[in-house]
């Protein structure tokens, strides 16, 4: 098997066991909640089809639920990150477009390419999961602090696995 796809697949696994059994037990102040499960559909190549980036997403987010006992609201956020993704993309490329057999990390790309890029998508993913856990407007000062706080939460926490898992671009 290709080594890229098993990485993915321990990602994977890793990643929601990671989420299910450690990372949903970190609650401050009732406000932050950190989901660092998106990581895995953050890293995915460039290149992977929609039609699998939408399954993985759906995918993930549904393991989580099964897990947790949400009733499919992981499955939407993720898939609907999974689908906007390559549109984030698009809005954060570099003038010369993505290196060929590059891939969304910090080995390929530079620090604020990649906090733009992860905020934009963990915001997203984040304000889909709480609008859909409150399922009303009443709360929504609650609800854009609790959704703000958690992604910049979730993002130096991605970030930090950035800086230890993989190689920093150097830049001469």
């Amino acid at each position: 098997m290709n080594n890229r796809i098993e990485n993915h697949i321990i990602r994977f696994i890793l990643l929601i066991l990671l989420q299910v059994y450690v990372i949903n037990n970190i609650l401050f102040f009732n406000v932050v909640n950190p989901y660092i499960y998106i990581y895995f559909i953050l890293l995915l190549p460039f290149q992977t089809p929609k039609w699998l980036l939408t399954l993985l997403g759906f995918l993930i987010g549904f393991l989580v639920d099964l897990f947790t006992g949400s009733i499919a609201i992981h499955a939407a956020a993720t898939t609907f990150i999974s689908f906007l993704r390559p549109y984030i993309l698009q809005l954060f490329a570099p003038i010369d477009e993505y290196q060929k057999n590059s891939q969304p990390t910090l080995e390929f790309y530079d620090l604020s390419w990649w906090i733009k890029y992860s905020l934009s998508v963990s915001f997203v993913h984040h304000s889909a999961l709480f609008w859909l856990e409150k399922f009303n407007f009443t709360h929504f000062g609650f609800v854009l602090l609790k959704t703000i706080v958690s992604s910049c939460l979730s993002v130096f926490l991605m970030t930090l696995f950035q800086l230890f898992f993989n190689k920093p671009l150097n830049k001469k």
